[in-house]
């Protein structure tokens, strides 16, 4: 007997075809709570997207893996009790505010003065923001 860990939220009929597979001896699953089940459902956000090919060539395969992203941005969406209008609406109000991602801009990194609100904005997120010091490399 050979035993894989998968430790991962999966859909609602993978449980099912694993019980019927006769080629799989045990199937150890359960529900998530409300919490798990969400925190769950993040870590599928960031599995399906590192799945997107990024290649032209493999349209087909990236529309698969954004449909699937979609699908689980969806089921979270459910989840807190949104609904797709209201997704919408906030979508629409961001995009009027900061703008959408037509024009490609991508910040390297920003030189602030010591006494920007910037800095302090920055550095109570250092997972995010990574601060170099001058004379660092």
């Amino acid at each position: 007997m050979v035993r894989f860990y998968l430790q991962k939220l999966v859909r609602d009929k993978v449980v099912k075809k694993c019980l019927d597979d006769e080629e799989v001896l045990h199937t150890e699953y359960r529900e998530l709570n409300k919490q798990e089940f969400r925190r769950e459902l993040l870590r599928k956000i960031h599995e399906e997207a590192d799945e997107i090919p990024l290649d032209d060539n493999q349209r087909n395969e990236s529309l698969k893996e954004l449909a699937d992203l979609q699908e689980v941005v969806d089921a979270l969406r459910q989840d807190f009790g949104f609904s797709i209008e209201q997704v919408q609406e906030e979508m629409a109000r961001k995009k009027q505010d900061k703008g959408g991602f037509d024009k490609r801009h991508y910040i390297k990194y920003h030189d602030l003065a010591d006494d920007s609100r910037w800095v302090k904005i920055f550095r109570a997120q250092p997972e995010k923001y990574r601060e170099e010091k001058p004379g660092e490399d």
